[in-house]
């Protein structure tokens, strides 16, 4: 029996008294209560700095009726982070880990009738500065332009302190659930599932190896019936009797299934013409003496690995297998959706990830400073059959190896394999983003390195890793990211022959966009350039005054060091100057697609030697210029809409460099493809200067060939005064396969293009908008805008031949939307914004 606590609560903080909303965040409470402005507007981060010091304290009554023989236990999860637990006035338990679950046994703080229930949140910035001042020796920590200090200290979500692409508010609150349970013989603790197929005559058995964790506390007989349901198979019941001990128990039981659906990867179910994986529950109940106990899991059946291979070479691959079949992982980096998160909810992150398999991921990176997500993401990813890079929450920084600190990170690690394990779509564990490579960015590891090595060592390698493999034995532990291979300490920022690396030379250190071609990779996992939000998305934050690149509020939402600064001398660099802040934006956007297309185009030209292209990042926590390519709000940037034609299944990719272009044809199907290839050579009037070629071409599944290489330049062309457009459109089965390419072989900026004479057609129905979109000229990166209608295109930024219509879908959210973008509807190419 539960007794829920969720819903309104009292909070004081700073002599304010409010109401606040289980689950929550008390920002969110603060905001609603408008005792604070609205953090992301302006300035008003920097103003709200003095809560990083606040403790808040929660408060509520509940009436409980005490039963005889049963234990009251409270359970928190998702307590953020360091609390005090009172029952009527007496303290009940603490916590000091946003990551595990807190169970408290209150029955002796209990009374029949009304109690009373507070928790005071403790200031994360006071604990940790009482945490550094312990250390024997400094651990240090990256920082933002906003910071917290010492956030590696504590276990709480790392980019609360502020990131260069996020605010510093150190939010406080619940997350998750919290009630009372009211049990006899104990509780369920976890699940896990392993899996063993054969064939038995016509029919595929699986057997669902089930491994439950219970805690009794009672020793006592007890029949446990594990029953396993779904789709398409008959439900199965197996009992098992067993006797309890005090303390921890394990059961264990095999159920026979045969013939389930097996989960596919959201590139397999695509080509099944499937939308979603079916799903399958796994329920386990017995009888007490007071009730009925039962736990109920989702998953599906699977056979994901992720397969790292030392090789002959003394390369390193990196690759996952589902089925039997190598996938590329195609996909984005995840950080929280929201800055407060009362705003992580199932709506935001389905819309997200739904918006990430629209644009042909198969991959999410859950990236290491952010959080293990709530369990609806992992539900839906299963669902969408999104392959989850599961980072444990480390990021950027040493941390530290006291007794106290690795106790606490122990029973993190224990709680959220466990908890995590049983999805489909997890595909590796992976033990922290970038930390090996910090031992090369502090002075004091630099002095110091073997002493930060042994503690990186004593972490990873001596405690996260063997709980990792030792509860989850079948999935791949990756110490770090980036990583040559486990055990291997080599700095691999810069090693494209092993395992995974991180590219930031272009953004970073500011080379051409040419430079992602200098490096053969066998996996990128982080990689990404910076544009400007929307203007709709802009005015959230700004007030008319602010409408500039430079003003002072664009650069403080700007967190990578001279962001704004590096767009505009981009600018220069490859394109004429835009007139205006709307087309300066537009621009940006543009530029980042240009920069994270010339890199994917090539590492998947590169395949199956490299087997992943993970780009940073898919989404935002708040508004402002970053690396996204789904801002603040959900709107989809030109880079959303060029991922989604760059990680096609069948794709027509370039690569410009040292005076020659090629074109590829990936090949990411299951089946081989034949087709032709049209190569067409114009000029910026549209008229053909060198006879069109038509390619016939054969490419295996899972590989890449090179259709066409030109010279930018030769005794018949000036690479300025012209461009190549390559198409194909091709069938296999009831699957149409079409894909396009457009080649600058000189710079954009160097070319004469003419004005295109954009024109749109509308028809429309009640659910969408049938745009037609013509041109007089040749127009390039045209890009449709509903504006402040919501909604998504079925493609954008893409080119307009004359003579040559392209139709586009415009989808709203509702039908109130379509007729906004009716009236609101707007068209830009590159030639427009100077």
């Amino acid at each position: 029996m539960q007794t829920s606590l969720t819903g309104k609560w009292n909070l004081t903080v700073n002599k304010i008294n409010c109401e606040a909303q289980i689950p929550g965040d008390f920002h969110s409470a603060l905001l609603e209560g408008k005792f604070i402005p609205d953090p992301y507007f302006g300035k008003n981060e920097e103003t709200l700095q003095y809560l990083n010091k606040a403790d808040f304290t929660i408060s509520r009554t509940f009436t409980y009726k005490i039963i005889k023989n049963t234990k009251a236990i409270l359970e928190i999860t998702f307590a953020d982070t360091i609390f005090s637990l009172f029952i009527n006035d007496k303290k009940a338990g603490s916590g000091n880990n946003m990551f595990t679950r807190h169970r408290f046994d209150i029955t002796k703080f209990l009374q029949n009738g009304e109690n009373s229930i507070k928790i005071i949140f403790f200031s994360v910035e006071n604990a940790a500065e009482k945490e550094a001042a312990k250390l024997t020796y400094p651990v240090p920590y990256s920082k933002a332009d906003i910071y917290s200090p010492n956030r590696n200290l504590i276990r709480k979500t790392q980019c609360h302190s502020g990131w260069d692409w996020g605010p510093c508010l150190m939010v406080s609150g619940i997350y998750g659930d919290i009630f009372i349970d009211t049990v006899t013989t104990g509780l369920f603790d976890s699940l896990k599932l392993n899996y063993e197929k054969s064939k038995q005559n016509k029919d595929f058995v699986w057997k669902v190896k089930a491994e439950l964790e219970y805690e009794s506390f009672v020793e006592a007989d007890r029949d446990f019936y594990f029953v396993v349901s779904g789709p398409d198979i008959a439900e199965t019941e197996i009992k098992k009797s067993v006797h309890l001990s005090k303390g921890k128990n394990t059961i264990n039981s095999v159920i026979p299934v045969k013939n389930p659906s097996v989960w596919k990867t959201s590139t397999e179910l695509k080509e099944e013409g499937l939308e979603e994986n079916p799903v399958y529950f796994i329920s386990i109940r017995f009888k007490g003496e007071h009730n009925i106990q039962s736990y109920t899991k989702q998953f599906c059946f699977h056979d994901l690995k992720c397969v790292s291979k030392k090789e002959k070479s003394g390369g390193r691959s990196l690759y996952f297998d589902n089925n039997g079949r190598k996938i590329f992982a195609k996909g984005a980096n995840w950080i929280p959706v929201d800055a407060l998160p009362s705003r992580w909810n199932f709506e935001t992150y389905y819309k997200l990830l739904k918006a990430a398999v629209d644009a042909n991921m198969n991959c999410i990176r859950v990236w290491g400073g952010g959080t293990y997500e709530k369990d609806c993401f992992y539900e839906i990813c299963d669902r969408l059959g999104l392959i989850i890079w599961q980072d444990f929450m480390f990021a950027c920084s040493l941390y530290p190896v006291t007794n106290s600190f690795k106790e606490n990170v122990r029973e993190e690690i224990i709680y959220q394999v466990n908890r995590l394990q049983h999805h489909a779509c997890i595909g590796i564990w992976c033990g922290n983003n970038e930390n090996l490579g910090t031992l090369n960015w502090f002075s004091e590891s630099l002095q110091n390195r073997d002493r930060y090595l042994v503690d990186y060592d004593r972490l990873y390698q001596g405690l996260i890793g063997p709980i990792v493999k030792e509860l989850d034995p079948n999935r791949l532990w990756w110490p770090t990211s980036p990583c040559a291979g486990p055990d291997d300490f080599a700095d691999n920022w810069h090693n494209d022959n092993q395992g995974d690396m991180h590219y930031w030379s272009v953004w970073h250190e500011k080379k051409n966009f040419s430079a992602y071609l200098d490096i053969k990779p066998r996996f990128v996992s982080e990689f990404g350039y910076e544009s400007m939000v929307s203007l709709e998305c802009v005015k959230t934050y700004s007030t008319e005054k602010d409408l500039n690149f430079t003003s002072p509020v664009s650069e403080y939402h700007q967190r990578s060091p001279s962001g704004n600064t590096l767009m505009l001398e981009s600018f220069a660099r490859y394109f004429r100057f835009p007139t205006n802040f709307e087309n300066q934006i537009y621009l940006s956007q543009v530029q980042q697609a240009v920069a994270i297309q010339t890199a994917v185009n090539w590492w998947r030209s590169l395949e199956p030697y490299c087997m992943g292209s993970i780009v940073w990042q898919l989404n935002d926590v708040w508004p402002g210029p970053s690396w996204s390519s789904i801002e603040y709000g959900g709107n989809w940037k030109l880079l959303h809409y060029a991922e989604k034609e760059m990680f096609e299944p069948v794709h027509l990719a370039q690569a410009v460099k040292d005076n020659a272009y090629s074109v590829f044809l990936i090949n990411d199907y299951k089946e081989d493809i034949n087709c032709s290839v049209k190569i067409h050579f114009m000029d910026f009037n549209g008229k053909k200067v060198k006879k069109s070629e038509v390619i016939k071409i054969q490419v295996k599944s899972g590989t890449s060939k090179e259709v066409y290489k030109g010279n930018c330049t030769d005794s018949e062309l000036k690479a300025s005064d012209y461009f190549v457009f390559a198409e194909l459109k091709t069938k296999s089965g009831n699957i149409v396969f079409e894909s396009e390419t457009t080649i600058f072989p000189s710079l954009y900026k160097k070319c004469e293009i003419e004005k295109p004479e954009i024109k749109l057609e509308f028809t429309t129905d009640s659910s969408k908008i049938e745009i037609t979109v013509t041109a007089q000229k040749p127009a390039f990166f045209v890009s449709l805008n509903s504006h402040e209608a919501k909604g998504t295109f079925s493609r954008n930024c893409f080119t307009v031949l004359p003579n040559k219509p392209v139709h586009v879908s415009f989808i709203p959210e509702n039908p109130e939307e379509l007729k906004k973008a009716l009236k609101l509807m707007t068209v830009k190419s590159l030639r427009d914004t100077y």
